[in-house]
């Protein structure tokens, strides 16, 4: 087979014969893929006592050493490294795997689980080391610290009279091997101590900078039987070296769509390095002259471009500067035309060319890079990989970490198939035989495999994105978090395509409510409502405007959400989606007049944990989150009037009290239970006439159901009606109050004032009375306005009452007073009191008039105004 024999002439630099201190023995096992797995290849040596020998013979080994160098070419779920028996029941004396990501060993026959987990990377080098000290054992791995432990086995000794495979586990003394419990690839530096070996001689065998040698064996100097195996010989530099693979790839692409290609295939568009690099590839190239054959002397593309200096060529990958160069003479020859380089036809030389030209070209990869395939019931992660590998059919073949292939059959199908048994599973069908399965497609199977059968369509993703990553139809790789942000983020755009939010079970319901945390456990409803504006505030028709809306947050066990993300607006469910789910449905009970209007409604789905860890196997790729990692959010958002009853008795002092009353209408408490409900208003707490205060939300039930009641206060801001109607009520009070003071002879002037007065009173209080529904009680507004009328009133009969008193000398009082220098309260009317000549005075108004407006008027008004703002006050309204 074509690709065994490139490694091996890549691996190994000549045949067995005498070895040099700083060479080693490699030993290749199975290295045929293609041939069914078996026993007959191996790696024994039997300790010198043998079988014949005695107890008292045979050496025991109590403290030890034992280290080996690997490199696999295909997993299988064991893989033994070394086996030594030295009885039948003693068959696992030493035995080294590797059991799918983790080391583990046995020491006399007890097994100990190390749970170091290791580089399971097909064609590296890899060098373990494990120290025993009995009761206690190091492992190291690549030459660094793993791990440490106590050994369960009651006895150190290991009897050195026993068998030693190589790649093999041993049942049974020299024998009971199991043909899927071998090694495919190859081992080398298999060395035993019998004392612990130190760190640093661990670590320089590891690096490659000594080769000490095993006391008690050496898979170097120690005479080894071989049988169907390869045995080579290397420098030990060897094993520290990278070893890159290049595949040829005979379709002709443009040098962007090539590099792609690798890119997709997870490597790089191949330029050699040096000389051998070069010559390889020129001889590589040769059976595919026919199929790459391009015009005139060009063959393939070569990954290296014209820089954007004229004449510095760099790699077209990552934009380095050539190492190497090997051109034709004469060439290059293009200056800024022709900025492509390309391996001529007939000889290894270069040649710069069109970059718009089609050409065949060759892909690098590492033994980091792979592939992987999902879609299938693979148990492990790793049975999804594949490389980029050799040819069949002339086509290059993805060969899998374990025993699957995919290959081209040389007409337009791709097969997926079973090496070992010869069993294709399924096929995959292009228009274009340059085609690659690369990408997500729909495949046919062709025989059973996990739950499928023949002739199902299944589909499957073949791509390079790693587990968390999303992968494009076309195979490219994005993050998982931009899936469905809106936002073309896929070359082929498809990161946008099918993104819908919920995952409906087969058994989904919309018609009834999802089941509750427990088996008849109602449903959890949190409500939020947010109260969002006030637009008005009709005191006349007892009602109130406004702008809400009610959230409601459940969990629906029965769905799981896809691609969500943590903001909740960018995760609005679809009109086909909102009709497929069950959704809570409320009821406004104190709508005014059915003045309600459903101004826009939307289901969300909120992000409240993590999401489920992305499985391997997945080819969607789709971040799912459970049902309790997310939880459904209806919002609804209302234009509506509602009644409120404002109790105006302490008007314009007054604080009214408002409701709105919500249903959940959907289902009875025995169904759904509302809990932790909480209300919201971010809006001006300040109204032009209302001041917004203790907002609070209750649940209760009624009838059966729930009900939520969101009540709050409008405490009336009072500063401009104190402005707008006590003050100038006040002032015409006063102005009446005032015409007690005009002289008794200008009875129209007094009369015209007072008059003037109550009317002017009268059309505020009509004005004020008319900006406040009717009601069957006394406002204290209509108290002050029926006080005011009454003072005004009794102003105007006094008037009246002292023009038809007897004439009197209108200036008596004022001699009177000049004279004695007493106030006029004291020359009121009082009875008794003598003029000047000695006789009675008579009655007269100018006196009536003193009396009233000094006592009477004062003494009422102070009185009003005391019990007035004493009710206010008490009231708790101010």
């Amino acid at each position: 087979m074509l690709v065994v024999q490139l490694i091996i002439s890549l691996l190994f630099s000549h045949p067995v014969s005498s070895i040099l201190n700083d060479e080693s023995k490699v030993y290749g096992m199975q290295l045929n893929l293609y041939q069914p797995r078996t026993t007959d290849s191996y790696v024994r040596y039997y300790f010198k006592n043998g079988d014949n020998s005695t107890d008292a013979q045979v050496e025991v080994m109590t403290e030890s050493t034992i280290c080996y160098r690997f490199w696999i070419l295909q997993h299988r779920n064991i893989l033994p490294f070394l086996s030594y028996a030295y009885s039948d029941s003693m068959d696992n004396a030493f035995l080294f795997f590797q059991s799918l990501q983790t080391l583990d060993f046995y020491y006399n026959d007890e097994k100990e689980y190390s749970g170091l987990v290791i580089d399971d990377t097909l064609e590296v080098w890899h060098h373990h080391c494990a120290v025993f000290t009995h009761p206690t054992y190091k492992i190291y791995i690549d030459g660094k610290f793993g791990t440490e432990g106590r050994l369960g086995a009651k006895s150190a000794a290991i009897p050195l009279n026993g068998s030693l495979y190589l790649g093999h586990d041993q049942d049974a003394y020299d024998g009971g091997r199991d043909p899927q419990q071998t090694l495919t690839g190859y081992i080398s530096q298999v060395n035993f101590w019998d004392y612990p070996l130190n760190e640093e001689a661990i670590a320089s065998l590891s690096d490659c900078t000594s080769n000490h040698r095993g006391n008690i064996l050496s898979s170097d100097t120690t005479p080894m039987e071989t049988a169907l195996t390869d045995v080579s010989i290397v420098h030990i530099s060897h094993f520290c070296k990278s070893s890159d693979k290049n595949v040829i790839i005979p379709s002709q692409m443009h040098p962007d769509d090539a590099n792609r290609f690798c890119m997709l295939s997870d490597a790089k568009m191949f330029v050699p390095r040096n000389s051998e690099e070069n010559a390889l590839l020129s001889k590589e190239s040769e059976p595919f002259s026919a199929l790459c054959e391009g015009n005139s002397y060009r063959l393939m593309f070569l990954g290296a471009t014209d820089a954007a200096e004229e004449g510095v060529w760099a790699s077209f990958s990552d934009g380095q500067t050539l190492p190497f160069t090997n051109w034709f003479p004469g060439e290059p020859n293009g200056d800024r035309k022709d900025n492509c380089v390309v391996l001529r036809r007939s000889d290894p030389y270069w040649a710069d060319t069109l970059c718009s030209m089609e050409l065949c070209f060759s892909c690098v990869r590492t033994h980091l890079d792979y592939l992987q395939l999902r879609g299938l019931c693979q148990t492990v992660e790793h049975e999804t990989r594949f490389l980029l590998d050799g040819y069949i059919n002339s086509k290059p073949y993805f060969r899998g970490y374990y025993d699957l292939v995919i290959f081209h059959n040389g007409d337009k199908e791709w097969m997926l198939m079973n090496i070992h048994t010869n069993t294709t599973f399924a096929s995959l069908s292009f228009l274009k035989n340059s085609e690659y399965p690369i990408g997500r497609h729909t495949w046919e199977i062709q025989s059973p495999i996990c739950d499928y059968v023949s002739g199902n369509q299944v589909l499957l993703g073949f791509s390079k994105c790693a587990t968390g990553e999303y992968m494009c139809t076309d195979g490219s790789c994005v993050n998982r978090s931009v899936r469905c942000n809106l936002r073309d983020d896929c070359p082929d755009r498809s990161d946008e395509e099918d993104c819908s939010i919920v995952s409906f079970s087969d058994r989904y319901h919309n018609y009834r409510p999802p089941p509750g945390e427990a088996f008849g456990v109602q449903l959890k409803i949190s409500p939020v409502v947010d109260l969002i504006r006030f637009s008005k505030i009709d005191d006349i028709n007892l009602a109130f405007h406004m702008e809400i809306e009610v959230a409601l947050v459940w969990i629906d066990r029965n769905l799981k959400f896809k691609n969500i993300k943590s903001e909740e607006g960018k995760n609005k469910l679809s009109e086909e989606e909102v009709e497929g789910i069950w959704k809570p449905e409320i009821e406004f009970l104190n709508v005014n007049d059915g003045q309600l209007q459903l101004l826009k409604s939307g289901i969300y789905v909120r992000q409240v944990g993590e999401a489920d860890p992305p499985f391997f196997t997945d080819v969607l790729m789709d971040t799912i989150y459970q049902p309790e990692s997310s939880r459904l959010v209806q919002r609804e958002q209302y234009y509506a009037s509602f009644n409120c009853y404002f109790f105006l008795l302490y008007y314009p002092f007054d604080t009214q009290t408002c409701q709105i009353i919500i249903k959940m209408a959907s289902a009875d408490m025995n169904v759904i239970l509302l809990e932790n409900a909480s209300v919201v208003y971010n809006g001006l707490s300040e109204l032009p006439k209302y001041e917004v205060q203790d907002i609070e939300i209750e649940v209760k039930p009624r009838a059966g159901y729930g009900i939520m009641e969101v009540t709050f206060a409008l405490q009336r801001r009072y500063s401009l009606l104190v402005l707008t109607v006590f003050l100038p009520t006040f002032l015409l009070l006063g102005i009446g109050y005032g015409t007690l003071f005009i002289k008794l002879k200008d009875f129209d002037t007094r009369t015209m004032m007072t008059l003037t007065t109550l009317l002017v009173l009268y059309t505020m209080f009509d004005q004020v009375s008319n900006d406040l529904p009717d009601t069957a009680y006394i406002k204290m507004v209509d108290l002050w306005f029926f006080f005011c009328t009454f003072v005004i009133f009794s102003i105007i009969l006094l008037h009246i009452g002292v023009e038809r008193l007897p004439a009197g000398l209108e200036d008596e009082e004022e001699l009177w007073t000049k004279r004695d220098r007493v106030s006029p309260a004291s020359t009121a009317f009082v009875s008794g009191k003598m003029n000047r000549d000695g006789s009675r005075l008579k009655w007269s108004g100018i006196r009536v008039l003193s009396f009233f407006r000094t006592f009477v008027y004062p003494t009422i008004i102070l009185l009003f105004g005391i019990s007035f703002w004493v009710v206010i006050l008490t009231a708790g309204k101010i």
